[in-house]
């Protein structure tokens, strides 16, 4: 397994991880995974009164996190089945990633979880190196799977 390979399988692990986490914190919350979020954000919502601009904000985001949820399925077939990951689609994924404070490493927010961690500094500095991580090794990765033609040679 090359380089490329692995950092593809990687992140693929890492995606699992992140749906496997929220699958298992769902369930051993007594939720129902997806349907319990929406029913609770919306009854949370209504509590809030807000409307207008903040209104379509606060469903957007909420919604934003949620199709990057459903997102991890797709993310990792590719990085495991197809070995490679659309562009447009990693691009799209990481804003969600942006917008919703998900960090990539799956690893790092379990961590913290576990380790009691709860300094916003600290998740933050952590949140952007995951990221910069992220998009360097699979720019890099893509890049060695589609080699640049050599120029012709001239005679």
């Amino acid at each position: 397994m090359n380089l490329r390979n692995k950092i593809f399988a990687f992140w693929g692990i890492m995606d699992v991880l992140a749906l496997a986490s929220y699958l298992f914190f769902s369930l051993q919350g007594g939720n129902v995974p997806f349907y319990s979020d929406i029913s609770g954000f919306y009854t949370n919502y209504s509590q809030l009164g807000v409307n207008g601009l903040m209104g379509v904000i606060i469903q957007t985001m909420f919604f934003i996190n949620i199709a990057l949820i459903i997102s991890l399925v797709f993310s990792v077939w590719s990085f495991f089945v197809k070995k490679d990951i659309h562009t447009i689609f990693f691009i799209v994924q990481e804003i969600a990633r942006v917008l919703s404070l998900k960090c990539s490493v799956a690893l790092i927010p379990l961590f913290m979880h576990f380790a009691g961690f709860t300094a916003a500094w600290g998740a933050i500095l952590l949140f952007v190196l995951s990221e910069v991580l992220k998009i360097a090794s699979v720019v890099w990765a893509k890049r060695q799977g589609n080699p640049q033609t050599a120029p012709a040679v001239s005679r």
